[in-house]
């Protein structure tokens, strides 16, 4: 096991794991009014007792720049589109490598099943200060991203400040940056969210290792029960 992984397991991060857990959280019937899918049999991804979202929950409105695309993506105007989405930095020598790696699977299999145009895949850094357009642009080379379909969009905030606010405030993806420089290092737990196109998540896949079956079977469910 990683020291990251150790720690993350602590009393620290655990704590905050579980403190101020997002407002406007549905649960039972409510939630799952707003979802295609089925409630998921693993407690981790159907729980109040986390910050992130999870099933049936409203997603954050997020609106950030893709530095690559020159544009700027609003997940509250992303319309008749699903979209898998996550938080990751770019130079993390751990967690963020599988967990992009599968991402990166899953968009080539929408790609493969022609289902590409439905989904969108959104990958915020949280490291905007070391994560510039080259090295993002590095970062998709190396686990196989896709920028040329165009439904892959890495999102980069402005600064700290603003990567605090969106990924570890707004969308409950606890992380600590331990240093400063270039070696510097995050403590983080890995979530992907799959969100269906009326804005309300259908999974919260956690762990650096997600299934990249089940997510594209998921992506699929949805997509079908919502075209």
């Amino acid at each position: 096991m990683h020291r990251r992984d150790v720690l993350a397991t602590g009393a620290g991060l655990s704590t905050a794991l579980v403190a101020g857990c997002l407002t406007g959280r549905l649960s039972g019937d409510d939630a799952a009014e707003h979802a295609v899918l089925e409630p998921p049999e693993d407690d981790l991804s159907y729980s109040d007792d986390y910050a992130y979202p999870t099933y049936g929950d409203p997603f954050p409105t997020i609106e950030l720049p893709d530095p690559l695309a020159e544009t700027t993506v609003n997940t509250e105007t992303i319309d008749d589109e699903c979209f898998v989405c996550t938080a990751f930095y770019a130079t993390c020598p751990a967690e963020c490598i599988p967990l992009m790696n599968a991402i990166s699977s899953v968009q080539a299999r929408s790609l493969e099943r022609g289902i590409d145009d439905s989904v969108r895949f959104l990958a915020i850094t949280f490291d905007p200060e070391r994560d510039t357009p080259e090295e993002l642009r590095d970062h998709a080379e190396m686990v196989n991203i896709d920028l040329e379909a165009g439904n892959w969009h890495y999102l980069r905030p402005e600064d700290a400040d603003e990567a605090k606010a969106v990924v570890n405030d707004d969308l409950g993806i606890i992380f600590e940056k331990e240093g400063e420089g270039p070696m510097a290092e995050f403590m983080h737990i890995t979530v992907t969210f799959l969100v269906n196109p009326d804005g309300y998540v259908e999974r919260s896949y956690r762990g650096e290792n997600p299934n990249v079956d089940q997510i594209s079977e998921d992506l699929e469910a949805v997509i079908d029960a919502t075209n």
